[in-house]
């Protein structure tokens, strides 16, 4: 018996298997730490606007509910004395009691930087302001009385020539007649967290001063008088 041929004996093809695997890199994008920043800042913006608006809104709406009203002016009394007309100095003394009233229920004023001046045919006589580290508090519906004793300011000779010529035509007929002029800025405040200003100007007319003939003191008779308020 022959052995077997080697050449007829049957090969069969050898496999080689790669032993490398194809693999896929996953690669990891972290946050913009930027784009995050400017959200949050937007958001922290549009946030601050609503409340913004939502807190002038209830403010406006608490106003229209209590509904403010201005300060009451009246001149209780105005003494004039040193009216002496033939003096080359002219400057008369004036006493003034003003009363300032509240007429609101639950509303307190704050009032400073008052002002105020009289003056006669729309010539100023004198001009004061008020200290502004003084302030008048004036609680709801109650009032406050402000008592000034003042010397008249010298007069340039033009306003002052025009002045006498005119106030000692009506000094002789005993009736001189002023204005007073008050100009101030009110605070209101309710509830404790309401607070508005108001710039305010009081115009007090037709303060007719009567003199006895020949004589330099002269007051405004029958009480006071009430002022217009702009």
């Amino acid at each position: 018996m022959d052995p077997p041929n080697a050449s007829a004996t049957s090969t069969h093809p050898i496999r080689r298997l790669s032993g490398s695997r194809s693999t896929r890199s996953l690669r990891y994008r972290a946050p913009n730490s930027n784009f995050n920043a400017r959200n949050v800042v937007r958001c922290l913006i549009a946030t601050l606007i609503l409340l913004s608006i939502l807190a002038s809104a209830a403010s406006f709406i608490a106003w229209l509910t209590f509904h403010p009203h201005p300060p009451v002016f009246r001149v209780n009394s105005l003494a004039v004395s040193g009216f002496n007309i033939s003096s080359p100095q002219f400057t008369p003394r004036y006493d003034l009691e003003l009363v300032i009233m509240n007429p609101n229920k639950k509303i307190i004023f704050f009032i400073d930087d008052f002002s105020f001046q009289v003056s006669y045919k729309g010539i100023p006589l004198l001009k004061r302001a008020m200290d502004s580290s003084h302030y008048v508090q004036i609680l709801s519906n109650r009032s406050s009385e402000v008592e000034f004793e003042l010397d008249a300011e010298k007069l340039s000779n033009k306003r002052k020539r025009k002045v006498l010529r005119d106030i000692e035509g009506d000094w002789r007929r005993g009736v001189v007649s002023f204005q007073v002029k008050v100009n101030m800025m009110a605070d209101f405040r309710a509830g404790g967290w309401l607070s508005r200003q108001r710039s305010v100007e009081a115009s007090c007319k037709d303060l007719s001063v009567e003199f006895l003939r020949g004589k330099a003191t002269g007051k405004l008779p029958d009480g006071g008088r009430f002022c217009s308020v702009d």
